[in-house]
């Protein structure tokens, strides 16, 4: 009798410390988790899915033991809520950039808002090593899908993730003991959208003709798209073979001299620096703050100097840098 009465109180002490276990292994859940997209230009956002990851979405659990079946009594569950309806907001314009939320992109593991997710699943148990009984992060990515027509800034949204959990640690003669428990954590993302242009700048000809004086100006008009609500100023730089302010094209050692004008009809340099730029506000076609979509029309008049001599014949030949500044 004394022997089995011994062998009772070890039992019981054995299994209490048993039952007790699990709370050691309890999930653990925090805030403030991020995930930034970074700097991306609008003409980027507009066309090109961005993506970015939260290694740790707010929460970390131990996995099951090695050999334990995934089965519904298991889960990692998640259920997020988006503060801005599962889009990146800029306050400031009141423009959005939807993005989709994903467990894993690569396997088609999506995150809807309000939909309850389960990480301990069979598509992801091995993925996420939550088969172990090692701790793990569990992490979240996020795609946003093209999104054209929209202004520079900054681009947020706040998730509110409610987590559960309920997993097995093996107990005596091989019973789930369950580690259960629910938490809130939040997460910010994030996306800073840069201003940006497209240029269209087509050559200028200015023909043939045996002295200077046989050639007439020329007009031609740049095209500039750029970034919902971003003034800018636009520039054409002296050229190759500038002397002093005067630009010249050039052929085998001799140039024959030009003048770019902003207009069509005045005598106004166009140039690189200063007033001798062009704002968006005095476009020819569409002037005013860029409103993303139409491009901008830009004439402006080629001159050959008339006071010049005479350079020997051949293809005469100058590039011009165009530039925008915001």
């Amino acid at each position: 009798m004394p022997n089995t009465a011994r062998l009772a109180r070890r039992f019981a002490l054995w299994l209490m410390l048993s039952l007790a276990a699990p709370a050691a292994w309890a999930c653990d859940v925090s805030t403030g988790a991020s995930a930034d997209f970074g700097s991306v230009s609008s003409f980027a956002v507009a066309t090109t899915e961005q993506t970015t990851t939260a290694p740790n979405a707010g929460i970390s659990c131990r996995g099951a033991l090695l050999g334990l079946l995934v089965t519904s009594d298991q889960r990692i569950s998640a259920t997020a809520l988006s503060a801005n309806n599962g889009a990146l907001v800029n306050t400031t314009s009141g423009d959005s950039i939807p993005y989709r939320t994903f467990a894993s992109a690569a396997e088609g593991e999506e995150l809807f808002p309000g939909t309850t997710y389960n990480f301990f699943n069979p598509v992801l148990i091995d993925l996420l090593g939550l088969i172990g009984g090692q701790r793990v992060d569990i992490p979240l990515e996020f795609h946003t899908q093209p999104s054209s027509n929209i202004a520079a800034g900054t681009y947020t949204d706040t998730l509110t993730i409610n987590w559960s959990w309920r997993l097995c640690d093996i107990g005596l003669l091989g019973i789930c003991l369950p580690r259960t428990g629910e938490d809130t954590s939040t997460l910010q993302l994030s996306l800073e959208v840069t201003p940006d242009c497209a240029i269209e700048a087509p050559d200028l000809h200015f023909g043939s003709a045996p002295l200077v004086a046989g050639f007439e100006p020329v007009t031609q008009t740049l095209h500039i798209t750029c970034t919902k609500g971003s003034d800018y100023s636009v520039g054409l730089n002296d050229g190759q073979h500038a002397s002093g302010a005067t630009r010249r094209m050039a052929h085998n050692g001799s140039y024959l001299e030009y003048q770019l004008y902003k207009s069509s009809s005045g005598f106004e340099r166009w140039g690189d620096i200063g007033s001798e730029r062009r704002s968006s506000a005095s476009a020819d076609f569409n002037p005013g703050t860029p409103d993303g979509a139409a491009a901008q029309g830009f004439t402006y008049r080629g001159e050959i100097l008339p006071e010049q001599t005479t350079p020997p014949p051949g293809t005469y030949t100058d590039a011009i840098v165009v530039d925008v500044t915001f």
